[in-house]
């Protein structure tokens, strides 16, 4: 048969396995054998957590891309094109790239199925391998234990902030979720934690595993002072590092705490503080302007998430009035984050997420930002129709958000034209 394009392998791939998310290493650790990609593993950088994760990924690989490293990044899921997914040195891979990595995954599978993010994940640690990449860094998709990227040990691991999302799949409360987040972590490891608190089944089972905990606040530290400082471990001072425009202070402190425990003698501070100026992650508060209105563009997807978003928007206020749009998932709890955005926004649109069975309806999330006293009345849902009536509804130095799902936000992203840049170093 002909060769399949990228659109008609991904069309392929979303009806191979029975299930959209399967939690277990057994189908993709045999496929991953089979590739013998298990024998060819450069330094891998494991990212898990609940929010901020590709955050730690972006600036992470900037900091050793500007060491002279050969980077490869992983992160789930793309905005705008598949190949976000998977890049070398900053750069999306090539369809053509992956198309090859699909085809050797295929052909090896053979009875077994995969999930289109499995499939993904192999194709990044493939690619990987045919670029000869000095580090992977990798995000986890979901939990940690038993998502895809797991099936690969890490030289060093990154947790950060843990809270409440995916309980379906990872438990009903932070004290669950925690061992399953943890459980990246191998033995004799570093595992760099972000925030000053986890719950304590994080600890129990990093002890279990027999990882290395290295803990913000006790082993090195991150602070607020007229900007963000970072102490990195064994170090007495501490360094000025510039804060990237929407990221949180924490990640960036770890990502500069994981290049240094990866690159050793070779880690120079100060070249790691210059990597992250003007870094700006795709969609993570993402400012912009449109018609003369300001607009940011936020994967803000979870409680968590969302209140981040919302204190964002409090301490940077515009002379107008902020109007919003949001899209979710229908396994996130939509009350609490309509209720967040009714503390710091003047109204709210739903936003339709074609095409995606796990997508809530937009006529269920318009009800929410209803009781929340927030939802603005609209008689269509696509992103085409909420974005003119967005821009119709606002004025000239109003303040436009959208967030919540990657689809959401790539929907507007998709009838603004916009473009992602690959980041120089």
């Amino acid at each position: 048969m002909p060769e399949r394009s990228l659109g008609e392998w991904l069309r392929y791939l979303e009806q191979l396995h029975p299930v959209d998310i399967d939690l277990e290493l057994a189908r993709v650790r045999t496929v991953a054998q089979r590739l013998q990609l298990l024998s060819y593993i450069p330094q891998v950088i494991t990212v898990a957590g609940t929010n901020g994760k590709g955050s730690v990924v972006y600036s992470t690989e900037r900091i050793l891309r500007r060491h002279g490293k050969r980077t490869g990044r992983y992160t789930s899921p793309h905005l705008l094109s598949f190949n976000e997914r998977i890049a070398v040195d900053g750069v999306p891979v090539s369809d053509d790239h992956i198309v090859r990595a699909f085809g050797a995954i295929d052909a090896a599978r053979e009875e077994v199925t995969l999930t289109y993010f499995e499939f993904a994940t192999l194709a990044a640690f493939w690619i990987f391998r045919e670029e000869q990449v000095d580090v992977a860094v990798m995000e986890v998709g979901l939990g940690g234990r038993l998502d895809a990227v797991n099936v690969v040990d890490s030289n060093l691991a990154v947790i950060t902030a843990i809270d409440l999302d995916h309980q379906h799949w990872l438990g009903d409360s932070v004290d669950k979720i925690a061992p399953e987040k943890a459980a990246v972590a191998r033995a004799g490891c570093p595992v760099i934690l972000a925030e000053y608190s986890y719950p304590q089944t994080l600890f129990q089972t990093l002890t279990k595993i027999g990882a290395a905990p290295m803990r913000a606040g006790k082993d090195w530290d991150w602070f607020l002072d007229d900007g963000l400082r970072v102490r990195l471990m064994d170090e007495v001072e501490a360094t000025i590092v510039p804060l990237p425009d929407g990221l949180r202070p924490s990640n960036v402190a770890a990502a500069l705490q994981v290049s240094a425990e990866l690159l050793g003698a070779d880690f120079d501070r100060l070249t790691g503080a210059e990597a992250l100026r003007n870094l700006q992650v795709p969609a993570r508060r993402q400012t912009l302007v449109v018609s003369d209105r300001e607009v940011v563009l936020d994967v803000a997807h979870n409680p968590a998430a969302m209140n981040a978003l919302v204190e964002y928007l409090k301490d940077h206020r515009v002379s107008g009035k902020t109007f919003a749009a949001l899209g979710l998932m229908k396994d996130k709890d939509l009350m609490p984050m309509a209720k967040a955005l009714a503390t710091a926004v003047d109204g709210v649109c739903a936003l339709a997420i074609p095409a995606i069975d796990r997508a809530a309806a937009p006529e269920e999330v318009w009800q929410a930002l209803d009781r929340a006293g927030i939802g603005i009345p609209q008689a269509e849902f696509t992103a085409e129709s909420v974005w003119a009536q967005l821009l119709s509804g606002s004025e000239v130095g109003d303040r436009l958000v959208i967030c919540g799902s990657f689809h959401s936000v790539a929907g507007i992203m998709a009838v603004l034209d916009i473009e992602l840049s690959s980041p120089s170093l």
